[in-house]
């Protein structure tokens, strides 16, 4: 029996065959990936998860860094650069660093920011309380996951 080794987009990249990285490209679209992005939601519902990927979200942000299509939401984080509230419900002012999703969030205090959880597929900020606003600059992910399988069709 004889099998055969799917393609991901991330070994087509790694191959580096110039017929294909074109088509690569356009699936990754690395010219979103590349610009840090700045998005400062304000006017929030109060709420501790917040997911920046929804109308709702881009709605409530003013964005630079990145040029959105119509109908086109903020893509998913891949790191987080700075993260600060702004605004708050139950929640507390001040900075926060992201640990992954399984972490604990927690407010800041006077031996430094707080700490806000970040989901696995970077769509959902968490906090320890409500927020109504908050600043968030980011490097996004990749608009398709590099372990797609690999379409030459664009």
């Amino acid at each position: 029996m004889t099998t055969t080794k799917t393609d991901s987009i991330q070994r087509e990249l790694d191959k580096g065959n110039p017929n294909t990285l074109p088509d690569c490209w356009r699936q990754v679209k690395p010219g979103h990936m590349l610009a840090p992005i700045k998005a400062t939601f304000v006017g929030l519902t109060a709420a501790a998860a917040v997911d920046i990927t929804t109308a709702a979200s881009k709605a409530a942000a003013p964005i630079v860094g990145i040029a959105l299509d119509t109908g086109e939401n903020l893509p998913p984080i891949l790191n987080v650069r700075t993260l600060r509230v702004t605004a708050v419900g139950t929640g507390a002012l001040g900075p926060r660093v992201p640990t992954d999703a399984d972490g604990t969030a927690g407010a800041p205090g006077a031996n430094g920011p707080g700490i806000a959880l970040l989901s696995d597929d970077g769509k959902t900020l968490t906090f320890e309380g409500t927020v109504t606003g908050f600043i968030l600059e980011y490097s996004p992910l990749p608009y398709t996951d590099l372990q797609t399988e690999f379409s030459n069709q664009g």
